[in-house]
């Protein structure tokens, strides 16, 4: 089981999506449909085992649309007793899960059609994204080398609806860092951007503060107001006031005078 398919925020994805984003190199799924009964209860996606590179489906299988009396007479069960009608329910459950085993081969093959479909349409998407980046911001986003640059560069197609949106931009922040991001104005010229990075070594630390210095660069020049000032800070409140070799104290990171 994997997290993707736990979190609340992929219920309304496409399965197809979401394991192009979480498993791009993965070309191949044996896939397993639940029927959309199950839709209720969850999304597209039920679960995930990437070691067999086995998924399970909430959608409809070849099974489900084909008509029933294909496989089982509707009226077999009628004025039976009720001893006999039991065992033949459990007959007839196996018989289904047979038959389902039987067209999981095609189910997938349709499945992983559908992927390498949804693949070359993000493709498509992608390489349209990358030339209007280039032709109206002479923005050659295959050259950025920072990786947080890179996720947020395609946001300037949009630009001229977050430009000094600072909730917005916060919440983008936070996708992007994967971390808590806070913001406050200061006199009205000058918005600092608090990041909440737990359990940073010192060398960590710094090092990710340099490595953020790109991302808050590009912000600053694209999406933040030219009359304010764009600040950044690295934050950990909950590490307690300890000496220890493990976990060492940082000023103005962890460490408050």
């Amino acid at each position: 089981m994997s997290y993707i398919d736990k979190d609340p925020n992929n219920q309304e994805l496409l399965a197809e999506l979401l394991l192009s984003v979480y498993f791009p190199n993965v070309k191949s799924w044996n896939a397993s449909y639940g029927s959309f009964f199950s839709r209720n209860y969850s999304g597209d996606l039920r679960s995930v085992h990437a070691d067999t590179n086995t998924v399970t489906l909430s959608r409809n299988g070849l099974y489900d649309i084909l008509p029933e009396k294909m496989f089982f007479d509707v009226d077999e069960l009628r004025f039976r007793e009720s001893r006999d009608l039991a065992q033949r329910i459990d007959e007839i459950y196996e018989e289904e899960k047979n038959i389902k085993d039987y067209f999981m081969p095609f189910d997938s093959f349709f499945f992983n059609q559908s992927c390498h479909y949804h693949a070359m349409a993000a493709q498509l998407i992608d390489d349209e994204a990358k030339w209007l980046l280039k032709l109206l911001f002479d923005y050659d986003i295959d050259a950025e080398e920072n990786p947080y640059v890179k996720q947020m560069a395609p946001l300037l197609l949009h630009v001229t609806e977050i430009r000094a949106d600072l909730d917005l931009i916060a919440q983008i922040l936070a996708e992007i860092l994967d971390c808590k991001i806070d913001y406050q104005v200061n006199h009205q010229d000058e918005v600092l951007f608090v990041v909440h990075k737990r359990d940073l070594s010192s060398a960590e630390y710094y090092a990710f503060v340099k490595e953020l210095k790109p991302l808050f660069d590009f912000v600053t020049f694209w999406f933040i107001s030219m009359e304010m000032d764009c600040l950044y800070k690295v934050k950990d409140y909950h590490q307690p006031f300890i000496l220890s070799t493990e976990r060492p104290l940082v000023l103005d990171y962890n460490t408050h005078i």
